[in-house]
C-alpha cells in the first residue's frame, strides 16, 4: 500500500481560525442558528512558522479525562481457548493502532477527514465549506473533523458510564453550542497529544509516534460501526470474521463507511445501500491516491455480499450452546461475589462483565460438560411431555472446581419456549437456581457420618422394625423442649428389611427404619451441624430446620449442593467448596483477584474412608447396582428416593470424579408412580430407575483417559468399633442412664432387675452389666438392676433345695450378708444339702445362679 514517509502536518493560524470561526457563525445565523447570548472564547493558535507557541491549555480538560471505553467481556472454558459467551454494552475490543490495517486507517481518513493530517483539530476550510451549505441550502453539516467526532464520542461515552442523562443529551444535541464546545476541546486534545507524543508522524512505524495517531487510534476503538458495535476491531470480527489488522482494501472502505449512518449503511441488513456507501469511500480513496483507477473499478465491481463472512458475536449466554446454565451461574457470580464488588472500587461487577472488557476462565472442562448433556439428553429429551427434568453437576474432588453443569431444559431468560427455562435447577436460589428438591435417602451418607463421628460402627447392629417414635424420645440439644409433638411410624419400601441387621447392610439397601432408629439415637443438633460441615444447606438459604424426619432427608437442597457432600468424602474429609472461576485479567491485561479456594478438613480420614466403604456397598450389592460403572472401576454412591417418588437421586463418585444426578418435576412435587418418562412406563420412580443409570452414563465417558483409583481401606475401629469405657449409671433413674449412656454411644437393656435395697431409693440403679468404666464397644446393651422396697420372699422363708451358699437372681453383695447370722431366713442354714430342685418364687427370676437351682 503506497505511503509517505512522513505524513503531512500544518497548523491552523490565528488568522484561518479566527476568520473560519466569523464566518461561520455570521453565516449560520443568517441560515437560521439561534445563537443569541452566545460568547466565543477567546484562543490563541500558533501559526505553523511560529517559534514561541502559546499553549491553548495547559492540561486536558477535565471533560475528557478518566474517560474508559466499555469494552466486551469474554468467559471461557477451564482452556481459556474454547469461548462460553461475550458480554458488553457496547460491543467493542480495544486495540492499538499497529493492530488496525493501514486500510482502515486511510479509509477513515479519506470519507470522514481527508484533511486530518493538515489541521490541528478543527478544519479552517472545512468551517467555510459547512458555513456556506447552511446559508445555500436547508442542511446544516457540522464540519466535525475526527478529533471533534473524538471528542462529542468521548463526552457521550462519559455521560453514559455516569449514567447522567442531560449530559447525554448535550454531547449530541444539534446546536452551534455544542459545535463551539468542540471546536474548544479539540484544539485542546489535540496540543495536549502534541505536546506527549510529538507532531513528526512516521507512515512507517505502525506504533502511534505522534498525536494525530493517537487521535486515529482513539477514534477507531471509539466511533460506532454498526448496531451495538464499536471500534474496528469488533466490526472486523463482526462482517469479516477477521482480526481489524487484516483488513483488505474493500473490507475497510466496508467498515469506513458505516460509521456515518450505522443503520442505514449496515451491511449485513441493507448490502445494497453499504455497497454504494463503500463505493463512496473507494472513490475518496483514489482521489487521495490511496489506491489506482483500476482499482478502484475492480473493488467497487464486488457485491457486498460476495465480501461478508459475518460472525455474529456470542452474546450472553443464550450463545453459549453446550453450558448455558455453568454460563449463567458464572454471571450471578461475578454480578453478586464480594470479590467483584468491593467499595472504592468504582465498578460493580455487573458494570466490570459487560464494560470492563474481562477475560474470564472458568473452570469447565468441555469434554465433560459434553459428556453430561449428551447422558441428561437421552435420558429425557427438554419437551418431554411429562414436564420432568433432571440435572447434573460434576466436581472434581481434590480442588471442588466444577467441571460440568447441566440439565435437560434449555436456557431461556423469557422461558417462552417449550422446555426451556431460566431457572439453574443445580444451584441454589440466590445463584439463580430454585427453591431446592428434597434429597431423600442420599442425605443418609450425612446420618452415617454422625454416627460414626459419635462412636458407632458400620458392623454394629441396630433394629429395622417399623417402631412408632414417642415425640418426646428425639434428642436435641440446641432446642428448649420437644423438636416435634407428633408420633411417628416411618416405614420402608414394600416392608422390606424390618429385621435386625448391620448399619452396613442397611447403608447398602437404604433401609428407612433402621436410619431413624440410628437417628434416634443420635443427637439431631449434631446432625444439622455434621451437615454444615460437609457442605450441606438449603437451598432457598433458610435455616436447617430440627426435626426426626430430616433421616429421610427432607430439607430441600441443589445438586451442586449434595455434590458437595459426596465430594468430602471423596476428598478422604477434605470440604473444598465448589468454585467454577479460575483467573480473571481485565482489558489491560491485570490479574483480578477471584473468589479464592477454600479447601479444609471437616471430619476424620478414617470416618470419610468408612462412609466411602458404606457406599461403595450401594453399588456392589445394593440399592445402587445399576450404577457400576465399566471395566469394575470402583465407585461408591448412594440412591435418593424422597417422600412418595417425588424427587430421585444417585450421588456418586471414584477418587478422581464426583457427579450428582437429579430427576424430579422441577415446577412442583409430584409422585413418582404411574408415570411415563422419554416414552417408557414407571409403575413406581425409585433412585435406580433412572438417576443412576445416568449417573453411570455420564461417569464412564468423563472417566475416560483418568486413572483408576482404589479407595483407602475402612479401619477396624470404625467397621467393628472401637472399646470404650461404659459410663456409671449407678444412683441413676432409668431415665437418667438412657440419655447418659446414648450419649457415650450404648443402650440401655429395655427390662431392669430389682433388687430390695434399704441404702438406695426405690427405681435407682443399684448395679450394671457391663460395669462402669469397663471397656466395651458402642452400641453394646448395658443391663442393670433398681432398687425396690419391697421384700422378696426369700428374705423370711428359704424356698426349699436352694443352695444357702448361692446368692439369689438379682441380688448383688457379699453372700450370705451379715443380718443372716442373726436373724436368717426360715428354712436356710449354711451348708445345707443342694441336692433338691429348686422351684423358686417370681421374686427369684432372673439371671441369678438360685433361679433354676444350678450354679452355672
Amino acid at each position: 500500500m503506497p505511503r509517505s514517509s512522513k505524513r503531512p502536518r500544518t497548523k491552523v493560524t490565528f488568522v484561518q481560525l479566527l476568520t473560519a470561526l466569523s464566518m461561520f457563525v455570521a453565516l449560520s445565523i443568517m441560515g437560521g442558528f439561534l445563537v443569541a447570548g452566545l460568547a466565543l472564547p477567546a484562543v490563541t493558535v500558533a501559526g505553523s512558522t511560529t517559534s514561541g507557541t502559546a499553549k491553548l491549555f495547559d492540561e486536558l480538560p477535565k471533560e475528557l479525562a478518566d474517560v474508559t471505553l466499555p469494552q466486551q467481556s469474554n468467559i471461557y472454558d477451564r482452556t481459556g481457548k474454547n469461548l462460553l459467551a461475550t458480554f458488553y454494552s457496547q460491543n467493542r475490543v480495544v486495540v492499538p493502532l499497529q493492530d488496525i490495517s493501514p486500510w482502515l486507517q486511510e479509509a477513515v481518513v479519506s470519507i470522514e477527514d481527508k484533511r486530518f493530517w493538515l489541521h490541528h483539530g478543527v478544519d479552517g476550510e472545512g468551517l467555510l465549506r459547512a458555513a456556506y451549505v447552511n446559508l445555500s441550502s436547508s442542511s446544516s453539516p457540522g464540519a466535525s473533523t475526527l478529533t471533534q467526532q473524538l471528542v462529542k464520542n468521548t463526552l457521550l461515552q462519559k455521560a453514559i458510564a455516569s449514567g447522567d442523562e442531560e449530559e447525554q443529551k448535550a454531547a449530541t444535541e444539534v446546536s452551534l453550542a455544542r459545535k463551539i464546545r468542540e471546536w474548544r476541546l479539540a484544539l485542546a486534545l489535540e496540543e495536549n497529544l502534541d505536546k506527549e507524543y510529538g507532531v513528526d508522524c512516521s507512515a512507517e512505524d505502525p506504533k502511534v509516534d505522534c498525536g494525530k495517531e493517537q487521535i486515529l487510534e482513539q477514534y477507531l476503538n471509539i466511533a460506532q460501526f454498526g448496531a451495538n458495535t464499536y471500534g474496528a476491531e469488533a466490526a472486523s470480527q463482526l462482517y469479516f470474521s477477521k482480526s481489524a489488522k487484516d483488513l483488505n482494501a474493500v473490507e475497510a472502505a466496508t467498515i469506513a463507511g458505516v460509521t456515518q449512518n450505522p443503520t442505514k449503511w449496515d451491511p449485513i441488513r441493507n448490502p445494497e445501500n453499504a455497497k454504494a456507501r463503500r463505493d463512496t469511500v473507494l472513490y475518496q480513496m483514489y482521489l487521495q491516491g490511496h489506491i489506482t483507477a483500476e482499482e478502484y473499478d475492480e473493488y467497487s465491481s464486488i457485491p457486498v455480499e460476495d465480501t461478508l463472512k459475518v460472525s455474529n458475536p456470542k452474546f450472553s449466554c443464550v450463545a453459549a450452546k453446550d453450558a448455558p446454565f455453568f454460563c449463567d451461574y458464572v454471571t450471578k457470580i461475578i454480578k453478586s461475589d464480594e470479590v467483584f464488588n468491593q467499595d472504592g472500587k468504582g465498578l460493580t461487577g455487573a458494570d466490570l462483565l459487560y464494560r470492563g472488557g474481562l477475560d474470564v476462565v472458568t473452570t469447565l472442562d468441555l469434554t465433560k460438560q459434553k459428556a453430561a448433556n449428551a447422558a441428561l439428553q437421552a435420558a429425557l429429551p427438554a419437551t418431554d411431555p411429562s414436564g420432568w427434568a433432571m440435572a447434573l453437576v460434576s466436581l472434581d474432588p481434590s480442588t471442588g472446581q466444577i467441571l460440568a453443569m447441566s440439565q435437560t431444559k434449555t436456557f431461556d431468560p423469557s422461558a417462552e419456549e417449550d422446555g426451556s427455562t431460566a431457572i439453574n435447577y443445580s444451584v441454589d436460589r440466590k445463584w439463580g437456581g430454585s427453591r431446592g428438591f428434597s434429597p431423600g435417602s442420599t442425605f443418609k451418607p450425612v446420618i452415617l457420618t454422625e454416627w460414626l463421628k459419635s462412636g458407632h460402627s458400620l458392623m454394629e447392629n441396630i433394629s429395622g422394625a417399623e417402631t412408632k417414635y414417642d415425640p418426646y424420645s428425639w434428642k436435641a440439644r440446641c432446642v428448649d423442649g420437644p423438636v416435634t409433638l407428633d408420633w411417628w411410624q416411618p416405614g420402608n419400601v414394600e416392608n422390606a428389611y424390618t429385621y435386625n441387621q448391620t448399619v452396613l447392610h442397611a447403608t447398602a439397601n437404604s433401609v428407612n427404619t433402621a436410619f431413624v432408629h440410628m437417628t434416634n439415637q443420635l443427637d439431631l443438633c449434631d446432625i444439622r451441624d455434621t451437615a454444615a460441615e460437609l457442605g450441606f444447606h438449603r437451598a432457598d438459604g433458610q435455616d436447617f430446620e430440627i426435626n426426626p424426619t430430616i433421616a429421610l432427608g427432607t430439607q430441600n437442597a441443589s445438586p451442586l449442593t449434595m455434590a458437595q457432600v459426596a465430594q468430602v468424602f471423596a476428598n478422604e474429609g477434605v470440604r473444598c467448596d465448589p468454585i467454577a472461576i479460575l483467573s480473571v485479567t481485565d482489558s489491560e491485561g491485570n490479574k483480578l483477584d477471584v473468589p479464592p479456594q477454600n479447601c479444609k478438613r471437616v471430619i476424620d480420614k478414617e470416618i470419610a474412608d468408612g462412609v466411602a466403604y458404606a457406599m461403595q456397598d450401594v453399588i456392589k450389592e445394593g440399592s445402587g447396582t445399576v450404577a457400576q460403572l465399566a471395566d469394575g472401576r470402583p465407585a461408591a454412591g448412594k440412591t435418593g428416593t424422597a417422600n412418595l417418588n417425588m424427587h430421585l437421586w444417585f450421588m456418586g463418585y471414584t477418587p478422581n470424579l464426583v457427579a450428582t444426578v437429579w430427576l424430579g418435576n422441577p415446577n412442583h412435587d409430584e409422585e413418582g408412580t404411574n408415570i411415563w418418562l422419554n416414552g417408557q412406563y414407571y409403575p413406581v420412580l425409585y433412585g435406580s430407575s433412572l438417576a443412576a443409570p445416568t449417573w453411570k452414563a455420564y461417569m464412564d465417558v468423563a472417566l475416560q483417559g483418568m486413572p483408576v483409583e482404589q479407595f483407602p481401606a475402612v479401619s477396624n475401629d470404625v467397621l467393628y468399633g472401637k472399646p470404650v469405657p461404659v459410663p456409671s449409671i449407678i444412683g441413676m433413674t432409668a431415665d437418667q442412664a438412657s440419655t447418659t449412656l446414648s450419649s457415650a454411644g450404648f443402650r440401655l437393656a429395655a427390662t431392669p432387675s430389682e433388687q430390695y435395697s434399704t441404702d438406695a431409693a426405690p427405681g435407682t440403679i443399684i448395679a450394671q452389666s457391663p460395669s462402669a468404666y469397663w471397656k466395651s464397644l458402642p452400641g453394646a446393651t448395658v443391663n442393670y438392676t433398681v432398687a425396690t422396697d419391697k421384700q422378696p420372699s426369700w428374705y423370711t422363708k428359704w424356698p426349699k433345695g436352694w443352695d444357702p451358699n448361692v446368692a439369689p437372681d438379682g441380688y448383688t453383695g457379699e453372700w450370705p450378708p451379715a443380718w443372716f447370722a442373726t436373724n436368717p431366713p426360715a428354712g436356710w442354714s449354711a451348708g445345707s444339702d443342694t441336692s433338691a430342685t429348686p422351684t423358686p418364687d417370681n421374686s427369684g427370676k432372673g439371671n441369678g445362679k438360685n433361679s433354676n437351682g444350678k450354679g452355672n
